[in-house]
């Protein structure tokens, strides 16, 4: 199949193995219980923020960033 999409593993990042430990995919995390956000995707929200508030970002901006993180997780999660 990966041949199919032309994708190649890379041989530092790849692990192929059981789907039950669950793996983390494009800010999302993945597991037999089903699709969520994942850990880091969330970690990176809190340091964006905190960024932006840091560099004196308005409460607009931040609010409007936040808008724009949560339209895509839900676009992901509840896409599934």
């Amino acid at each position: 199949m990966m041949f199919e999409l032309k994708v190649a593993q890379h041989p530092d990042k790849t692990f192929i193995g059981r789907i039950a430990r669950g793996f983390d995919f494009l800010g999302y995390w993945y597991s037999p219980d089903g699709l969520s956000i994942a850990p880091k995707t969330v970690e990176r929200l809190v340091v964006k923020v905190s960024r932006l508030y840091e560099q004196g970002a308005d409460d607009i901006r931040i609010e409007t960033y936040l808008k724009r993180w949560c339209q895509w997780v839900r676009t992901g999660v509840d896409g599934v």
